[in-house]
């Protein structure tokens, strides 16, 4: 049998090259979203869950002002230069542009550092709506806090790893992902209001549910473009449910009783987005009352009718994110699915009993290539806790 070589050991064997006095190890997991779909810019709730895997790191301080840094994911590609040459899109599109960030914020909060090797390496896939560049810019944050000797406020670390993606990369975007992964505690959900910003962790036992991602195959090309359309419909459709409710601030103020009253002022196309965002908010409750009495069915069933809305309702799925959906909930023991992350291709992800994932694996791999003629394969997460630092051998 081939033992497949842990991500951390990888970057050991490169760290024997390098001038660093000590060594570090590090970790920091991916995300998904469960519950909770495109809540976040309407003031709704979400369900994230950090993941078991992540990003890892060795990582150790240099004496002359240098950064270099390596990834396994891009073999060959090394990056050495001053760390006081770090600059908000310094270089747009590099493959280093989130590690930069996290560095770059965190120094300019705590100061520099006298300079730093640093060894990536990750076993979460890239791009799939799992948080891989949030990850690293959390990791960046934390290697800079532990190598400086500090210890600081979780809530300073969210802040400083999103500025990363926001200030540095120039991307915006909300901080749900870089909340998740600094709040993942193992056999846990989280569940967050966005606009209360209360937080609460609720249970999933591993014993009883595992969470299978499966990656339709299929780049997710149109999410960006598509995702600022149903930001701007979403804000349309709040703009005319004002006129009527003017003491709303966000979708999730409306009720089911006045968006049946009211929609008939909006166009068919917001009636549909404006009727998920409500719909959605009182099934992330609902999901996280079902885990909170652990129940896993119900909150399962919660994940494939948002599936379901985000198909019918707000428009953001594909044949083959629905073709993976319908063969992972024809699996006894599995809870439910449904796509994770914007849309638009990318993964689906679904809660299964341990028991059945042999069943599962063989079952949703042949049903999707029946369907689409594509390939998929099914990784299986647990809920984990977020970044931390590693004890090296």
């Amino acid at each position: 049998m081939v033992t497949k070589r842990l991500p951390l050991m990888d970057c050991l064997s490169r760290w024997q090259e390098l001038p660093s006095r000590e060594a570090h190890g590090f970790f920091a997991p991916g995300r998904a979203n469960l519950l909770g779909a495109h809540m976040d810019y309407n003031g709704g709730a979400v369900m994230p869950v950090a993941l078991s895997k992540g990003t890892y790191a060795v990582a150790g301080l240099r004496d002359d002002g240098l950064l270099h840094l390596e990834s396994a994911q891009f073999p060959g590609e090394v990056l050495e230069l001053p760390l006081s040459e770090l600059r908000p899109q310094r270089e747009p599109g590099a493959w280093s542009a989130y590690v930069e960030g996290g560095l770059w914020t965190a120094m300019e909060r705590w100061g520099p550092l006298p300079g730093l090797d640093l060894i990536l390496h990750a076993d979460l896939p890239m791009a799939k709506g799992l948080s891989s560049s949030a990850s690293v810019e959390c990791l960046a944050v934390q290697v800079v806090a532990r190598l400086l000797g500090l210890d600081p406020d979780t809530d300073l670390m969210i802040h400083l790893a999103h500025a990363a993606e926001t200030k540095y990369v120039g991307v915006r975007c909300g901080i749900l992902d870089q909340t998740a992964i600094f709040l993942g505690r193992a056999d846990t959900v989280l569940h967050f209001d966005c606009l209360e910003l209360t937080r609460e962790h609720v249970p999933l036992d591993r014993r009883e549910a595992r969470i299978a991602i499966m990656d339709t195959g299929v780049a997710r090309e149109l999410a960006s473009s598509a995702f600022n359309q149903r930001v701007s419909e979403c804000t349309r459709a709040l703009v005319l449910l004002q006129e009527h409710l003017p003491g709303i601030t966000c979708l999730r103020d409306v009720t089911l009783e006045d968006l049946e009253r009211l929609e008939r002022f909006l166009p068919p196309v917001l009636q549909n987005r404006a009727r998920h965002v409500v719909e959605e908010f009182a099934r992330t409750d609902f999901g996280a009352d079902a885990l909170r009495l652990g129940n896993v069915a119900d909150f399962g069933a919660c994940m494939t009718r948002a599936h379901e809305s985000l198909r019918n309702l707000f428009e953001v799925s594909t044949p083959e994110l629905d073709a993976l959906v319908q063969a992972a909930t024809e699996v006894d023991g599995c809870y439910g699915g449904r796509l994770t992350g914007a849309g638009f291709g990318g993964c689906v992800a679904a809660i299964v009993h341990p028991e059945a994932a042999t069943a599962f694996e063989q079952h949703v791999i042949a049903q999707y290539a029946e369907a689409t003629g594509r390939q998929t394969e099914v990784q299986w997460f647990d809920p984990a806790g977020g970044p931390r630092e590693l004890e090296l051998p």
